[in-house]
């Protein structure tokens, strides 16, 4: 391998320059004029040659990815800027859009169709880019290739500098990248488009190159616009409500029933996403004989509180109490603001922020109510027992969290995923950003279930019904959704940090979509706005020094 930096070689013979800037290519030597006998006669009989050349795919996959790789080094006789001498069958493989014809060799007679399987076919060869019509594909380059466009194939295939042969890519998908394998690629006398994006946050990436030392040269890379980002999702439904607690039973919580059938009152039990609430079990009617005759507490509701969904006092001297009500759950917190720049890969951009709003939490059961005290008011006056008191309710579920709106798609010439690429006398153009999506509003949170009532007295002073089971708490309302980041407009974009920015012969750059507006009640969740810059380093989130 030969690394040449920053040098000019000319041909005295054909007048005609050449640059490469910091970029490794395969072995190259200059030499002489490669004379028709020699181009047509001479790799066919000597073996030295008939290895220029040699090797790579036998077979394209249209829009896969490009695996040829040479066993035999360049021609020397191939090497510097296109020339009549060296824009041979021997030197390089011919493509040609709109070439006539099924029949597709990569030959100037019969040159392959699309840019893709002139480089899976390419070995160590060139690949020469007739300009009559665009190439409409996805490319990858997965070889160090040096591929030239700028040939009139309708006069000789002739080359000019200042020409361009003109690849479209199509909508979501990167124009043109090169892999790992593409270390030493060199591509010049290219236009190269990426289609505006057509779904929503889709981004328009022209060029993706991985970290390696590649070389564009006489280039004009555009990306199209971003498209806006997509809104937050409204939850569906309606969070769910706490289980009610049961009705009295009659036969096992009314005063004066058989002792051994007593019970208290069935709380409401609900199961939300966090876990399950549950109102308190209803205290026991009074037994004679037992604990003097007095009412049972009824339960605690669940999750437990110190304060909040209490069981209430069974009736001894005083009257009984309700259960007291659970507490209501809280409010989920609001999502962020769409903020961080985003994700650089051979994709392109993803977006990886979290700006969905939080679900509210579960509301807590109601307490169960105190049981009635025993005494001698049952038909007959006999002594009998105390009417039981009713379950808590359970308490409702929390409401799901608004969606955050999504980052708005991008625009961006070139992603640079190492800090190798040279570029000389490129141009770079891109579209605007993408407006970030809005954040939506949380879901209510579930209604509380009921208490229940007690048990029924007997009718016969001093006999009192049980008391009533205390409500669940309302689950808590969730969070409001945050804003989506704007788009970026970027001609290049570094995942690291480049030593400096790269010379570039003109930059065009559009506007960076605005951030999307938070859900209502987030006032601090409204996105940030997209960056527009020339070069911007994605390590840092800054611009290039």
């Amino acid at each position: 391998m030969i690394r040449m930096r920053n040098l000019e070689m000319r041909s005295a013979g054909r007048g005609v320059g050449w640059i490469v800037v910091a970029a490794t290519f395969g072995a190259v030597a200059v030499g002489g004029c490669w004379n028709a006998h020699d181009e047509l006669f001479l790799s066919l009989t000597d073996p030295a040659l008939a290895t220029w050349g040699s090797g790579g795919s036998t077979s394209s996959t249209g829009m896969g990815t490009g695996t040829g790789t040479g066993t035999g080094g360049m021609n020397p006789e191939c090497a510097g800027d296109p020339s009549e001498a060296n824009v041979s069958n021997a030197c390089g493989v011919f493509v040609q859009a709109d070439a006539a014809g099924a029949t597709e060799e990569g030959t100037q007679a019969h040159p392959y169709k699309t840019l893709q399987k002139a480089l899976d076919n390419a070995g160590s060869k060139r690949v020469y880019a007739c300009s009559s019509a665009p190439y409409k594909e996805a490319v990858t380059v997965a070889a160090p290739v040096e591929m030239y466009g700028g040939f009139d194939c309708a006069k000789g295939w002739g080359w000019k500098a200042s020409a361009r042969s003109v690849l479209n890519g199509p909508a979501g998908a990167v124009a043109l990248t090169l892999t790992k394998q593409g270390d030493g690629a060199k591509v010049q006398g290219f236009a190269i488009t990426a289609a505006s994006a057509t779904v929503k946050g889709g981004s328009s990436v022209a060029v993706v190159v991985e970290d390696v030392a590649a070389a564009f040269l006489s280039c004009e890379v555009t990306a199209g616009e971003g498209m806006a980002g997509e809104d937050g999702v409204t939850p569906a439904g309606a969070a769910m409500k706490g289980a009610d607690a049961a009705p009295p039973d009659a036969l096992t919580m009314n005063a004066c029933i058989n002792s051994a059938s007593l019970v208290g009152g069935a709380p409401g039990m609900t199961t939300c996403e966090e876990g399950m609430t549950a109102g308190g079990m209803g205290g026991k009617g009074g037994i004679t004989g037992t604990s003097s005759g007095d009412g049972q507490k009824g339960a605690d509701g669940a999750p437990g509180d110190a304060i909040n969904g209490l069981g209430g006092a069974g009736e001894s001297m005083t009257k009984c109490l309700v259960g007291t009500a659970g507490q209501d759950g809280t409010v989920g917190s609001a999502g962020a603001a769409g903020s961080l720049p985003g994700t650089l890969s051979l994709t392109g951009i993803s977006d990886t922020n979290m700006t969905d709003g939080k679900s509210g939490t579960r509301g807590l059961g109601g307490g169960g109510g105190g049981g009635a005290k025993s005494g001698l008011f049952c038909p007959g006056g006999v002594d009998g027992p105390g009417a039981s008191g009713g379950g808590g309710g359970a308490g409702g579920c929390g409401g799901a969290g608004g969606g955050g709106g999504k980052a708005g798609g991008s625009s961006i010439a070139i992603v640079s995923l190492g800090t190798k690429l040279t570029l000389t006398a490129v141009t770079l153009k891109t579209g605007k950003g993408g407006n970030g999506g809005k954040g939506i509003g949380g879901q209510s949170g579930g209604d509380p279930g009921k208490g229940g009532d007690g048990g029924a007295k007997s009718g016969t002073a001093p006999s009192i019904n049980g008391c009533k089971g205390g409500d669940g708490g309302a689950g808590g309302g969730g969070g409001p959704g945050g804003g989506g980041r704007g788009g970026h407009s970027l001609g290049i974009a570094y995942a690291t940090a480049p030593s400096a920015t790269p010379p570039l012969k003109d930059f065009m750059g559009d506007t960076a979509g605005p951030g999307g507006a938070a859900g209502p009640g987030n006032t601090m969740g409204g996105g940030s706005k997209g960056t527009a810059a020339g070069c911007w380093d994605f390590g840092k989130n800054a611009a290039c020094k």
